[in-house]
C-alpha cells in the first residue's frame, strides 16, 4: 500500500543541510540516517492544534521545540550506542519465532508509534539498559507524541521500533485491526503537507548557533 502518510526524509534531512548550519553538531545529529525527524516535524505540527502550545510566546515556543529536540537527540544517541554495543544475535527474543521485520498487514507509517507512552510491560525487561521501561512507561516529557524508540527508516520512506526484538507486550498485541483504525483516521492536511513539512523543519534551524537545551539523563546508569 502506498504510504501517503509520509514525506520522503531524504530529500527533508537535504534541505535542512543546505538551509542550516551544515556544520552545526546538531543539526548533522538530525540528519543522520534513523534519526525520527519527520516524526518530530509531525509533532511540533500536532502541537499548533493544542491550547497550551498556543498560549505561548513564539519565544517560548521555541525555546520548548528545542528542550524536546535536546530530549530527542539525548534518547537516539543512548538507543543508537546500545545498539552498536549490541549485535542482533546477541539480543535475546523472547520467541524464537519472532523475526526482526514488522508483520504483513504493516505498511510501516509509525502512527500506532506516534503515542508518547505506553503499558511498560516487557517479555525480557532485564535485556534493556535501566530506566528505558520507565521511559517507555512515561513518555519523553510534555509535547512528546511519540514513543521514544521510533525511528525512521530511510529506505522504505516509514518508521521502525529500534528495539523491536524487545518490544512491549501491548505492542505485540497491536494487530491489523487497530492498524487499519489509526490508517483511517482523520489529522490536519498540514501534517501530510511535505511544504508545510519542510517549513517546520527550517523554523527549527533557522539559526546558526542552534543548540538544544541539555535534558537532564534520560537513563540511570547502573
Amino acid at each position: 500500500m502506498e504510504n501517503r502518510k509520509l514525506f520522503d526524509s531524504n530529500r527533508l534531512k537535504r534541505s535542512l543541510k543546505r538551509k542550516g548550519d551544515a556544520a552545526n553538531c546538531t543539526v548533522k545529529l538530525l540528519c543522520q540516517p534513523g534519526f525520527p525527524l519527520y516524526y518530530m516535524l509531525r509533532n511540533l505540527g500536532w502541537l499548533k492544534g493544542e491550547r497550551w502550545w498556543a498560549s505561548l510566546s513564539l519565544r517560548a515556543r521555541r525555546v520548548h521545540a528545542i528542550r524536546m529536540l535536546g530530549q530527542r537527540t539525548a534518547i537516539f544517541k543512548e538507543v543508537k550506542n546500545w545498539r552498536q554495543n549490541r549485535k542482533t544475535s546477541q539480543i535475546p527474543a523472547p520467541n524464537t519465532a519472532d523475526n526482526l521485520s514488522a508483520p504483513e498487514y504493516c505498511n510501516k507509517c509509525g502512527l500506532c508509534c506516534e503515542v508518547a507512552s505506553g503499558m511498560p510491560d516487557f517479555p525480557l525487561p532485564e535485556a534493556l539498559p535501566a530506566g528505558w521501561s520507565e521511559l517507555f512507561g512515561n513518555g519523553l516529557g510534555r509535547g512528546h507524541r511519540f514513543c521514544p524508540f521510533l525511528w525512521e527508516d530511510n529506505f522504505s520512506r516509514g518508521g521502525f521500533c529500534s528495539i523491536y526484538c524487545l518490544r512491549s507486550n501491548p505492542c505485540r498485541l497491536f494487530g491489523p485491526d487497530e492498524c487499519d483504525f489509526f490508517w483511517k483516521s482523520a489529522e490536519p492536511d498540514e501534517l501530510s503537507d511535505g511544504r508545510k513539512i519542510l517549513k517546520t523543519g527550517r523554523w527549527l534551524v533557522s539559526h546558526r548557533n542552534l543548540r538544544p537545551v541539555s535534558p537532564r539523563p534520560l537513563v540511570r546508569k547502573k
